[in-house]
């Protein structure tokens, strides 16, 4: 044997000895260890829906009584002792629950343990977890626990990492985890060693504790969506070892930012939708290694320091949704490798883009609102690499440059709220063919539909077109089996348009879509039924004929149906209130629909907030179910002939806001459901244009408490308590529904596209209401609308009105009401209409203020009222022609407006828009219905 050999054989020995011998050393797992893991693994089932993760999967399968359980998945042992000392479920699929009594207690060796991403059905986490006192490493996040955090994890002070974030209910999203009886600086006055914290979306609802800033070992922090509160102690910034800052959508949450040193390590740095203000620092230039800075919706105002562009790493920068005001400095065109810019919603002056198009890098740019005055610039055609590019709101000129098409990585395009115009063809947009999102809506563009080519389609998701002056339907878009959005709303597409759900050959169509918007053309023809998957379907102001079809019925997922102002006709379909489990809005006004109203709320729609079915020919009582529609706010079935009495069961809907009865068949007295105070978020109630009788209700007026604010906080308009949300890709389709109401105004009925939260209104008018004016009404200080005219009112007019201070409209007239106008009334500074005429009144007719702008005819026809000269004759107005088509009535209707809007008030407010942007003849049409004048004025508020 050569020496050569002999070297060898000697190594080859040796390897072969030391790997016996290790074999041979190497622990086995502890009996005692191996059976608590095994009792933990009964603890559980396996359920896919268990884990979010698409790579999960049950790491259990390789338990099992004959194997060493340090070498089964998930298990980590010290390879000296043999003790279990790493537990890793992450994403294993389990569902169960752990109690107090549960074997994983056992492993008293464990430093490490991470059950994220499974489902623990809402158990809590156990005390006895202080028991694993060695535990460096704790991670709980995404695991459906729930409750309060036991204050036995501050106990465990050699922590490092710990993760208690996204335990979230999946349907609600509602937190499932809250910090009470330990606060945060109670959970961490023990974990000094914390390296990685992150409590994001725990209930903490406390400050930040100054502490917090002694933590030296910190690198990450994540406190996202906590209810933090107070101020943000700034020492924390300057923590020497701090890479990532997360403190997110807090919104009580305030600070201000520090001069940065040039030490600081920080990377990231997240305080979206927090009160943070003041001013980014010039220091911050001294984050070298900062790559993500991200601030919308906070509170920072000022100029964007130049230094910002000395960040060479930064990747995203996010400054939307705050006051910065200025220019942009240019100096951002050294950030070479950043890839997402937001500038969305600041205050700029005459933002210049030509700069932007030496990012080469960018990906995602949204200049949304910021104040663009120029056309698109030429130097985007750099930007070659660019996904998304959002310019909207703003007043870009020109026509859609045809070199946007050279950008072939665009999969968004928002272009929507400019000035931009010019005519192009649709299939232009086909050249991009990654592109989902195309939104064009609301300039001044003319868009041909027409595809004449043969060209790919792209796969949208999205398209809106809304007022792009479209003449016909884009069949096209019939051919998107991806689409999720179509809004085509205020163009002019005549006829009627293709079957939605199914083509010729009757294959499926649309299968994805959910946003279905074709209001405000001129479409004709019957109904078209949207696929089963649709959620929001508006095909409101267009000249739709025939019935609604019962498979309207099939949209099961239905979130808001706008059938309005059509010539629909037929009866509803008994299903229509009861199809969906999610339906909120259902708008059917202004069509020609006969016969009673179906059951509405009687199985799945607990949901609905808004019920308008005002302006139709619908009969019989209006159905009891409607006291199920527990989330209703909004209920309008004026102008129809509804023949029932006052349904005082609605009273058990606690959240009603706006209840229109006006111009049915109503009668009786106005009685009480219960001993209980009702109606008490009411702000508008008309029941004029019935047959009610008895005395007015004395007691619902008592609790009608939100007519006794007397100032809103800002000024809001009545909407929904959640506006309908619909996301796809990145951008959010908001649409806000502001119900529609009538209000008869100096014998004008006023149509309120949106109705103020301050518009308060009351109108009881043309019924045979008796008795007196209650004091009471004096109460209800929020009052602006007060019509109590054509009943058989007797008594004095009560003094306490003129605690009415806000009040503009008061109607008395054609009544019985005897003695003298009170003096109180003088005070009512804001009163621009007043008729107490066509009663039994006497004395002398106040003068001053508000009281010297009335007509003479306000006062008619009370023989006791001490009659006086007009001292202006220039301000009395004469009384209304019979004729309501006489230019007199006209003139007449435009001084009351122009009165109103002079005192400064709602109605000046509503209807100065009107003045200024439409002739009196655009705003005044016949009522085609009853009421005592036959005309109606639009109003837009």
């Amino acid at each position: 044997m050569g020496l050569k050999s002999l070297i060898f054989f000697q190594h080859l020995m040796l390897i072969i000895h030391s790997l016996f011998h290790f074999a041979y050393m190497q622990p086995l797992c502890h009996e005692a260890e191996s059976s608590a893991l095994l009792s933990f693994k009964e603890s559980f089932i396996i359920k896919k829906c268990a884990s979010l993760d698409p790579s999960a999967y049950p790491k259990f399968e390789s338990w099992n009584e004959r194997g060493d359980c340090c070498s089964w998945d998930g298990i980590q042992c010290d390879e000296e002792t043999g003790y279990v000392i790493s537990l890793d479920l992450s994403s294993s699929l389990l569902k169960g629950s752990i109690n107090s009594n549960n074997t994983l207690f056992h492993l008293s060796h464990l430093q490490s343990l991470s059950l994220a991403d499974n489902d623990f059905s809402y158990s809590q986490i156990p005390e006895r977890i202080s028991q694993l006192s060695k535990l460096v490493h704790l991670d709980l996040s995404a695991s459906k626990f729930s409750g309060e955090i036991p204050f036995e994890i501050s106990h465990l002070s050699k922590l490092f990492f710990l993760d208690l974030s996204w335990n979230l209910d999946p349907p609600t999203d509602r937190k499932l985890l809250e910090l009470k009886t330990p606060v945060l600086r109670s959970l961490l006055s023990n974990l000094s060693s914390l390296a990685q914290l992150d409590l994001s979306y725990v209930n903490i609802n406390s400050v930040v504790p100054s502490i917090l800033a002694n933590f030296s070992s910190l690198t990450a922090i994540n406190l996202t969506e906590c209810g933090l509160q107070g101020e943000f102690p700034i020492e924390v910034f300057r923590l020497p070892n701090l890479q990532y800052l997360n403190v997110r959508f807090n919104p009580n949450l305030t600070g201000i930012l520090p001069e940065f040193y040039s030490s600081s390590p920080l990377k990231s740095l997240r305080l979206a939708g927090t009160r943070f203000f003041g001013k980014l620092p010039i220091s911050i230039s001294n984050l070298k290694d900062l790559n993500e800075l991200r601030v919308t919706g906070c509170h920072f105002s000022g100029l964007i320091p130049s230094s910002l562009g000395n960040l060479t790493q930064l990747m995203y920068l996010d400054l939307a949704g705050n006051s910065f005001s200025g220019h942009v400095p240019s100096s951002l065109q050294n950030l070479a490798k950043l890839k997402n810019l937001l500038l969305t919603g600041n205050k700029f002056s005459n933002l210049t883009l030509s700069w932007i198009g030496k990012l080469a890098k960018l990906n995602f740019l949204d200049l949304t609102r910021t104040n663009l005055r120029e056309q698109i610039p030429i130097s985007f055609t750099n930007l070659t690499l660019l996904s998304t590019l959002a310019l909207a709101h703003n007043q870009l000129t020109g026509p859609i440059p045809i070199w946007l098409m050279n950008l072939t990585q665009l999969t968004d395009l928002y272009l929507s709220y400019n000035n931009l115009s010019g005519t192009i063809e649709l299939e232009t947009f086909f050249k991009l063919r990654n592109l989902a999102v195309l939104r064009l809506s609301h300039n001044q563009l003319s868009l041909i539909p027409e595809n004449t080519s043969n060209a790919t389609l792209p796969e949208l998701q999205v398209l809106e077109l809304a007022s792009c002056n479209l003449k016909k339907f884009p069949n096209f878009v019939l051919h998107h089996s991806k689409l999720q959005l179509l809004d085509l709303s205020r163009n002019k597409i005549r006829g009627s348009i293709p079957p939605m759900a199914r083509n010729q050959s009757k294959e499926a169509l649309w299968s994805t879509i959910e946003f279905v918007d074709l209001s405000s053309n001129e479409l004709q023809g019957s109904l078209p039924i949207p696929p089963p998957s649709t959620t929001f379907y508006s095909m409101s102001n267009n000249h739709l004929t025939g019935e609604i079809p019962h498979s309207l019925c099939a949209l099961s997922s239905l979130y808001a149906l706008d059938l309005s102002n059509n010539n629909l006709s037929g009866k509803l379909p008994p299903c229509l209130g009861n199809s969906s489990n999610s339906l909120t809005i259902l708008t059917l006004q202004n069509n020609n629909f006969h016969g009673s109203i179906p059951g509405i709320c009687t199985k799945q729609s607990k949901l609905i907030g808004s019920i308008d079915l005002s302006n139709n020919h619908l009969q019989g009582p209006l159905p009891r179910s409607l006291a199920s529609c527990r989330k209703l706010e909004f209920l309008h079935v004026g102008n129809n002939l509804i023949k029932d009495t006052f349904p005082s069961w609605l009273s058990t809907l606690s959240q009603l806001k706006v209840v229109i009865l006006r111009g049915n068949e109503f009668y009786g007295a106005v009685k009480e459901f219960t001993d209980d105070c009702s109606f008490s978020k009411l702000l508008i109630i008309d029941l004029s244009q019935n047959n009610f009788s008895g005395p007015l209700p004395l007691k619902y007026i008592k609790c009608w408490d939100a007519m006794k604010v007397v100032d809103a906080p800002t000024l809001t308009y009545v909407q929904l308590n959640s506006s309908f949300q619909f996301r796809v890709n990145r951008y959010n389709k908001v649409t806000k529904f502001w119900p529609e109401v009538i209000l008869a105004n100096k014998g004008i009925e006023l149509v309120y596209r949106k109705i103020q939260e301050l518009l308060v209104a009351i109108d009881l008018s043309n019924n045979n209401f008796e008795g007196e004016v209650p004091e009471l009404i004096g109460s209800l200080v929020g009052l602006r609308l007060l019509n109590l005219s054509n009943n058989n009112l007797m008594g004095l007019i009560p003094s306490s009105l003129g605690n009415l201070r806000n009040l503009e409209s008061l109607d008395l007239s054609r009544n019985k009401l005897s003695g003298e106008i009170p003096q109180t009334l003088g005070a009512l500074n804001f009163l621009s209409y007043f008729d107490v005429s066509n009663n039994q009144l006497s004395g002398p007719i106040l003068k001053g203020g508000q009281f010297d702008t009335f007509p003479d005819s306000s006062f008619a026809n009370n023989l006791g009222l001490t009659r006086r000269k007009p001292e202006n004759p220039e301000i009395s107005a004469p009384t209304p022609s019979a004729s309501s088509g006489s230019s007199s009535s006209v003139e007449l209707d435009w001084k009351f407006v122009v009165s109103g809007y002079a005192s400064g008030l709602v109605v000046g407010i509503v209807i100065e828009q009107m003045v200024v942007r439409r002739r009196p003849d655009w705003i005044l049409r016949r009522w085609k219905r009853r009421s005592s004048t036959g005309r109606t004025t639009w109003i837009s508020c």
